[in-house]
């Protein structure tokens, strides 16, 4: 049993397999990132579809939010599963096979099937991004050792962005150019191209994800703070705000927004913001990821948690000012680096740990939408932002209150 002392200076523990040389290998990273973001075109591609032309396909409004959370709900059982796997049998078959079987979920969906066949393969597709996502992010803590971990996992956050953001922005002109059968034929093409990547990473990385797979691992108290933390970042910061900010931003400023001579829809306001949540996460998370850890994971959490339910608790009380835009981003900036602290502190605990805290935020993630929206169609919008505010603030307290170090078992 080998223990990781948590202070100012950041997580570490002797022997580790990771060291600082590590991060000399940023290739390694690289390559398992880039698959884990070519394997998200598919996704992004229903995303970005389904909400605008369900009707062509047959579908009713409950049907597409049940196709579009579907996924998440299912991970809430198939992370621990895909856990249990990989640390039996390890990621060189696992994770080629998840993204191989991602890709032919997307060609599948060119064939318009219906909403049965849709949710099982929604379904599908949460079980194989259960094996994707752990098998990234694992991979990337075990070359890099916990002295880089938050840095590391800033470079494969960033690159996961630029997925997202392709992903989404590609699908999107490919189907006004193209159609619908052929924009999923190529998205599966390009899912295709994450195999080689997986394969290199795997040539390189399997001894290092081997050794971070902790076999007794327990659930402590310091570890549900840790969890409860993951939950308020998906819940607030992926559901609560991001779902409803169109709302907020047409109920402040109307359908449109004039700057001088220019007028700008409020749709195109919105999308603007939230294309820039992902910008910031791909440009930012390297750059919080290398003051994490400088300061350190516990104080960088508080100040991030901080800074972030601050700007909430101001928006609340400024929705018709114009500094709601503003304190949005700020918002954003502070979630980003609160996620990644959060994620990394999870990883270094190892595999076990990490697929409680990703079953934490898909739960987030999955009631968040449901959460905010319900409060808006029963008249009660205003409390979002305070409430996103308060609970980040708890997320603060919840790191000043955890335990100062984690247990972490090998074998």
């Amino acid at each position: 049993m080998v223990k990781i002392e948590i202070d100012d200076r950041g997580p570490r523990y002797p022997g580790e397999p990771g060291s600082p040389a590590g991060l000399k290998s940023v290739l390694p990273i690289v390559t398992v990132a880039l698959a884990v973001a070519f394997s998200l075109f598919g996704d992004m591609a229903i995303y970005v579809v389904l909400p605008v032309h369900y009707a062509q396909l047959g579908l009713s409004a409950l049907q597409v939010g049940i196709l579009l959370s579907a996924n998440r709900w299912v991970r809430l059982i198939t992370n621990h599963f895909a856990e249990r796997l990989l640390r039996k049998h390890g990621p060189a078959v696992l994770f080629p096979a998840s993204l191989l079987a991602g890709s032919l979920i997307a060609a599948a969906y060119a064939t318009a099937p219906s909403f049965v066949v849709l949710l099982i393969l929604r379904i599908i597709w949460g079980l194989c991004w259960s094996f994707i996502r752990l098998t990234g992010v694992m991979t990337t803590i075990g070359i890099a050792g916990t002295q880089h971990a938050a840095r590391s996992m800033g470079v494969y956050t960033g690159i996961l962005q630029v997925g997202f953001v392709a992903g989404t922005f590609g699908a999107g002109l490919l189907f006004d150019t193209m159609g619908f059968q052929t924009m999923f034929l190529l998205t599966a093409a390009m899912s295709l191209a994450a195999i080689p990547p997986a394969v290199l990473s795997n040539r390189s990385s399997q001894s290092h994800l081997e050794a971070l797979q902790a076999s007794g691992f327990r659930r402590d108290r310091g570890t549900l703070l840790l969890e409860a933390r993951g939950f308020i970042v998906s819940l607030v910061g992926r559901g609560l705000i991001m779902s409803t900010l169109g709302f907020h931003l047409r109920s402040r400023y109307g359908d449109n927004v004039t700057i001088g001579s220019l007028e700008i829809g409020i749709t195109t306001i919105n999308g603007a913001l939230l294309a820039a949540q992902y910008i910031i996460n791909a440009i930012g998370s390297p750059l919080f990821g290398i003051t994490i850890d400088r300061q350190g994971l516990g104080r960088m959490q508080i100040v991030a948690f901080g800074v972030a339910g601050t700007s909430l608790l101001l928006a609340s009380q400024l929705q018709s000012s114009s500094l709601l835009i503003p304190l949005v981003i700020v918002f954003f900036m502070g979630a980003s680096a609160s996620r990644l602290a959060v994620e990394s502190q999870a990883a270094i605990a190892g595999s076990r740990s990490y697929s409680g805290l990703a079953t934490a935020t898909d739960l987030g993630s999955a009631l968040g939408p449901v959460l905010g929206w319900l409060g808006i169609d029963m008249g009660q919008s205003s409390p979002v932002f305070w409430v996103g505010g308060g609970l980040f603030i708890v997320g603060a307290i919840f790191t000043a209150i955890s335990p100062p170090s984690i247990t972490k078992h090998k074998r």
